[in-house]
C-alpha cells in the first residue's frame, strides 16, 4: 500500500498531460468561433500555446521519471517534484486561460493589485516547473539503476539541466523587461506564422523557445546515438548536441538583445 501511495505523482502526471491536450482541443473550438483579440492576435491563442508547451514539459518530466530506477522513482525527491510541477502547472493554465477568456493579458499585467500579485506568483511557479526538469536532470545521471543508455543518460541531464538554466536566464531578462520585444515594431503584423515572433525587431521569445525545448530536442538525439553509435561515441554525441544547441540558443539570445529579428 505505501509503494502505490508512493507512486502516485507519475500517473497523475501523466493524467495531466492527458487533461492539458483535452482543454487545448477544446480551447481550439473556441477559437474558431470567438473572433476577440488581444495584442493584435485572438484571445485563446496564448492559453493555447501554453496549453501545449505545458503539457509537453510535464510529458518529458513523466518519461524520465518513468526511466528511473524503483528506488529514485519512488522517492520522496522524484515524488515531491512531480507533484509540484504538475500543481504548478494547473495553476499557471487555469490563470492563463482565464485571463485570455475575460480579453486580459496574463504577462507583464500590473494594472491591479490583483493582477501584480498574480504575475508574481506566476513568476514563482514557472520557476518551480522548470526547475523541476534540472532536479530531474540531476536524477538520471545518479541513478545507476535508470533505464537509460549512456548517451541517453548524459544527453537527458544536459538537456534538463542546461534547457533550465538558459530557460530561466531568458525568462528573468523578459520579466525584468516588463515586454519580449527589444524594439518597436513598425508593423505589428510583420511576425512569424505559428509561434508570431516579431519579423521587425529582436524577441526574446524566440530564443526563450529553444532554450525551454533543448529539455526535449538534446535527449532525442541523446536516444538516436546510443542506437547508431558505440557507447564511448554516443556520449560524445550527446554532449556535442547538447553544447551546440545551447550555443545556438545563446547567439539567438544574444541577437534578440541587439534588436534583429529571429534567425
Amino acid at each position: 500500500m505505501m509503494a502505490r501511495e508512493a507512486g502516485a505523482a507519475l500517473p497523475l502526471a501523466w493524467l495531466a498531460v492527458l487533461g492539458f491536450l483535452l482543454v487545448f482541443l477544446v480551447t481550439a473550438g473556441l477559437d474558431r468561433v470567438d473572433s476577440r483579440q488581444l495584442g493584435g492576435v485572438g484571445v485563446w491563442v496564448k492559453p493555447m500555446k501554453f496549453q501545449l508547451s505545458v503539457a509537453l514539459h510535464l510529458a518529458t518530466l513523466a518519461w524520465v521519471a518513468g526511466r528511473l530506477g524503483e528506488e529514485w522513482r519512488m522517492g520522496w525527491v522524484v515524488q515531491s517534484v512531480l507533484l509540484l510541477a504538475v500543481l504548478m502547472a494547473v495553476l499557471e493554465v487555469a490563470y492563463i486561460t482565464f485571463q485570455g477568456a475575460m480579453q486580459q493579458g496574463s504577462h507583464f499585467n500590473l494594472s491591479t493589485r490583483f493582477h501584480a500579485t498574480m504575475y508574481s506568483l506566476m513568476a514563482a511557479g514557472a520557476v518551480v516547473l522548470t526547475s523541476a526538469a534540472a532536479v530531474l536532470g540531476v536524477v538520471a545521471l545518479l541513478d545507476g539503476q535508470a533505464r537509460l543508455g549512456p548517451g541517453l543518460r548524459q544527453a537527458v541531464a544536459l538537456g534538463l539541466v542546461g534547457g533550465t538554466a538558459l530557460t530561466l536566464i531568458i525568462a528573468f531578462d523578459m520579466g525584468g523587461r516588463m515586454a519580449h520585444h527589444i524594439g518597436t515594431p513598425a508593423n505589428p503584423e510583420a511576425r512569424w506564422p505559428l509561434v508570431g515572433w516579431s519579423r521587425e525587431v529582436g524577441d526574446l521569445r524566440a530564443p526563450h523557445f529553444f532554450a525551454t525545448h533543448m529539455m526535449q530536442a538534446v535527449p532525442a538525439l541523446g536516444w538516436a546515438a546510443d542506437r547508431a553509435l558505440p557507447p564511448t561515441w554516443a556520449v560524445v554525441a550527446a554532449w556535442a548536441a547538447a553544447l551546440l544547441w545551447a550555443g545556438l540558443t545563446w547567439l539567438f539570445y544574444r541577437g534578440a538583445l541587439a534588436g534583429r529579428p529571429f534567425p
